[in-house]
């Protein structure tokens, strides 16, 4: 943009910033549809309304009469103060259940963060954002199911937390809900807040009768509200026993980021344990709210299936600029400077819709901040930048991200198995897993099943990385990748992976078995990790000649040449300085020019955690991760465009049974 265009935009931008926001009158509320409406006689006789309150039949009646020709010709009363004062207040009994803002307003004391004070609950700009969504699934009488991706101070889990009691003094009754930190204190927070609420809300809005909580059954982390006879339990995923999940139709999940994976159970097991108790309707609530912390956690996996469609959760995100904290006053005489100065990332963000003010006070920060994708961690301008986890990775998050628009569930869930029929003939055959997700050594996915066509060879590729077998030790894994689409101009597709831990000696036969099913393919086992394991090492070799004998398809490293030299065959390809940074490179390519489809969900978000390492040379995880699936990946997308593809065989092979030898010299 030019200059002059950037500074007549900001212009605009700030004054939408600092228009009047008055949720009394309604004057600049927006999180629902609304008109402006006159009562005469009312205290405000002109006010903002949400259009749903314009249906109410009382109000209808109300803006055609004004308020005292209503108290005396539907009412039948005296015309007076006292029923001037008590036509208000019924008027603002309709009005709070159609009004969420005028009633945090008007109805709630909070305590002024950071200010020592108590103040009424006026929303802030982030807040209206956030509010919005969830009153556009409340009027359409959905399920108010939301993930909240946030960056910090600006709110978000109190207006959840006021939105859910508002559901449960105003509109519904026996209506009960649970609160889940990470840790205990985060739930004690939110009770503290809620004590206060209530303990102030106003009496004539429910009867002339005050407010109280008191332990549920004795328990002093559920209350109940009297009035309402509605509950909220609090409890931690650190110590979830404490929570009463039964009869609960609202859920409030808080920086679920955090929640960490313990042997035995995962933050989704506690998830759904609470969730698979609210019967989801009209009024329902399951919020799932965050910073992002890191990729491939729970959060994050949920997060992408929301915004994939692929669950029941609306996505929102309040970026950072969208916090009016973070802003550094400038002076007009300073815009066209100002504006010259900007580099393309802070035209980026002026896209994106922020001021240039926000923009000077971002600046300040990236001086401040060691590294730039730490700064994008705590002042994230995109979901993206939110869940960046190293400054130093390898594949790009668009590359990733375009990945990741292939990926899809699995066709099917399990394990393959061998058998023998009644001619002693070896069969595989595909096992379904009723608990897959319990499964004690691995799973296999499968996104497209063998298609085993006469006279297609070198159609399926099987590559193998090989892990430990310990519960904390790198995962095994196996990937297939089918090729046929090559054969015109295509690429190729991921069409399985089994993942798991697994004794060295059954993933080597797991991964024959699988290349068998998939019409014997071409099976590349990483090698180099078991051949410095010393003994470990020597008895892989040992299984891999073995394997050798009775699996034809086998990938050799020793050339043609060097076997007719004398030399052994050393099966199995070999990732060292030279080959790893080869495919790796490979693989980043195939990502950027679009050479092969994911369908891995999982793959991807192990790259978005691999990186370059402090040296600038080696590559892996972010320590306290893994890589298997990457390095799976690369090697099996190398293989595919290095390998012949795939033929009729007639037409390249001759019939004979002898054993091909393919090795790197043939690829």
């Amino acid at each position: 943009m030019e200059r002059e265009r950037i500074i007549e935009e900001n212009i605009r931008r700030l004054g939408a910033i600092s228009a009047v926001y008055n949720p009394v009158t309604g004057e600049g509320a927006t999180a629902v549809k609304r008109e402006w409406v006159g009562i005469e006689g009312f205290p405000i006789e002109r006010l903002n309304l949400p259009v749903s309150m314009l249906q109410d039949e009382m109000v209808i009646k109300l803006t055609a009469l004004g308020a005292e020709r209503y108290i005396g010709d539907i009412l039948g009363k005296r015309i007076n103060d006292r029923a001037r004062i008590v036509l208000w207040l019924e008027f603002c009994l309709v009005r709070i259940k159609h009004d969420f803002e005028y009633w945090a307003r008007t109805m709630t004391t909070i305590s002024d963060k950071g200010k020592g004070r108590d103040t009424a609950f006026t929303l802030n700009r982030s807040q209206r954002i956030y509010l919005k969504a969830m009153e556009e699934l409340r009027l359409q009488g959905k399920p108010i199911d939301i993930i909240l991706l946030k960056a910090r101070q600006w709110g978000g889990s109190t207006l959840t937390q006021l939105y859910m009691l508002w559901v449960q003094l105003v509109h519904k009754r026996n209506w009960n809900s649970v609160i889940c930190g990470d840790i205990e204190k985060q739930s004690s927070i939110v009770a503290g807040m809620l004590a206060k609420v209530i303990s102030r809300y106003p009496t004539w809005a429910t009867g002339g009768n005050r407010l109280t909580t008191t332990p549920y059954q004795g328990a002093q982390k559920t209350r109940v509200i009297s009035w309402s006879n509605s509950r909220y339990s609090l409890g931690s995923a650190q110590k979830p026993d404490s929570l009463r999940s039964e009869d609960i139709s609202m859920a409030h999940l808080t920086e679920v980021g955090l929640w960490k994976a313990t042997l035995g159970r995962k933050p989704e097991d506690l998830v759904q344990s609470i969730f698979g108790s609210i019967a989801s309707g009209p009024y329902t609530m399951k919020v799932i709210e965050s910073t992002a912390k890191g990729v491939g956690n729970f959060f994050h996996r949920t997060w992408i299936d929301a915004q994939e469609h692929r669950n029941n959760f609306t996505p929102v995100f309040i970026p950072w600029f969208a916090i009016d904290l973070y802003s550094r006053p400038l002076d007009e005489k300073e815009y066209p400077a100002f504006t010259d100065s900007l580099d393309e990332y802070e035209q980026h963000l002026f896209g994106l819709g922020a001021t240039l003010e926000a923009i000077a006070w971002y600046r300040d920060k990236r001086r401040e901040m060691p590294d730039e994708w730490r700064l994008f961690s705590e002042f994230p301008s995109t979901p993206d930048e939110a869940f960046q986890s190293t400054g130093r990775r390898v594949f790009k998050i668009n590359y990733v991200n375009d990945a990741r628009k292939e990926c899809i569930p699995p066709l099917f869930r399990g394990d393959i198995k061998s058998e023998k029929d009644s001619c002693s003939k070896e069969t595989v055959r595909f096992v379904a897993a009723e608990a897959a997700e319990k499964a004690t050594e691995g799973i296999l996915d499968v996104w497209l099943m063998p298609d085993n066509v006469q006279g297609v060879k070198d159609r399926y590729i099987v590559t193998v990385d090989v892990g430990g077998t310990g519960n904390k030790s790198d995962y095994s894994c196996i990937v297939v990748a089918d090729r046929i689409a090559m054969l015109e101009g295509g690429v190729p597709e991921i069409a399985a992976c089994w993942h798991g831990h697994i004794e060295h000696d059954r993933l080597a036969w797991k991964a024959v078995e699988i290349a068998k099913a998939y019409s014997n393919a071409l099976l590349v086992i990483e090698s180099n990790t078991l051949e410095t394991e010393g003994t470990e090492g020597d008895n892989f070799e040992y299984i891999l000649n073995e394997i050798a004998g009775k699996y034809s398809n086998l990938y050799c490293r020793t050339s043609q040449v060097e076997i007719k030299q004398g030399r052994p065959r050393r099966w199995g390809f070999h990732t060292n300085s030279s080959t790893k940074p080869m495919v790796i490179n490979f693989l980043n390519k195939a990502l950027r020019d679009g050479l092969y489809i994911e369908r891995c969900i999982e793959t991807t978000y192990e790259l978005d955690l691999y990186e370059f390492k402090e040296n600038g040379k080696e590559t892996g995880a972010i320590e306290g991760n893994h890589d298997d699936r990457v390095m799976a990946t690369a090697i099996l997308v190398w293989v595919c465009y290095n390998y012949p593809l795939p033929t009729v065989a007639d037409t390249i092979y001759n019939k004979s049974k002898r054993t091909r030898i393919v090795s790197e010299a043939s690829i």
